[in-house]
């Protein structure tokens, strides 16, 4: 890989990918990205150290970017993205990965161990149908999330002014 080529990610406890240069306050990576491992669009990584806390996720973003060469690089088959993207953060998952992991003082899991965990796999029909509810299930998730922030920034402006006495309670119309 060219180096600079790539966004960095980092797999994160609430399972999901994210832009390192976001998500971090200091840039906790490399300057030199070339020894970093490619993920491509749907593609899973997991920091084989931090996976037994939740750190796996999806690449959603729609472009390729690239994780520390520590990290594990997982590819679904074709359409089986958003069913691993669910199981992976289910309990029984979870516990798999407790089973699978090893080590005395941190526990990791590796690639090998990670391709023994036990999941049911359904056939493409039924991983069709699931994946057609999970992305309407993912829109709404989304616009929640929108909206939310939507709020939250009308309640930031709106607060200090309602505290300092320029906006008064009786003014206000629900």
């Amino acid at each position: 890989m060219k180096e600079n080529d790539y966004k960095v990610l980092s797999a994160i406890n609430t399972g999901q990918l994210q832009l390192s240069e976001e998500y971090f306050n200091k840039q906790v990576f490399s300057k030199n990205i070339s020894n970093y491992i490619v993920v491509e669009p749907y593609d899973f990584a997991y920091n084989p150290a931090r996976i037994n806390i939740g750190s796996i996720g999806m690449n959603n973003f729609g472009f390729t970017g690239c994780v520390s060469p520590v990290y594990v690089v997982v590819r679904t088959e074709p359409n089986y993205h958003y069913f691993l993207d669910f199981f992976v953060k289910t309990k029984r998952f979870s516990e798999e990965v407790k089973t699978r992991s090893s080590g005395s003082v941190r526990q990791s899991l590796s690639y090998a161990d990670f391709g023994q965990i036990k999941i049911a796999y359904p056939p493409a029909e039924v991983v069709e149908q699931f994946n057609c509810e999970y992305m309407a299930r993912l829109k709404i998730i989304e616009h929640l999330k929108a909206e939310n922030e939507k709020l939250a920034s009308l309640r930031d402006s709106l607060l200090p002014k309602l505290m300092s006495g320029e906006i008064d309670v009786s003014d206000i119309q629900l």
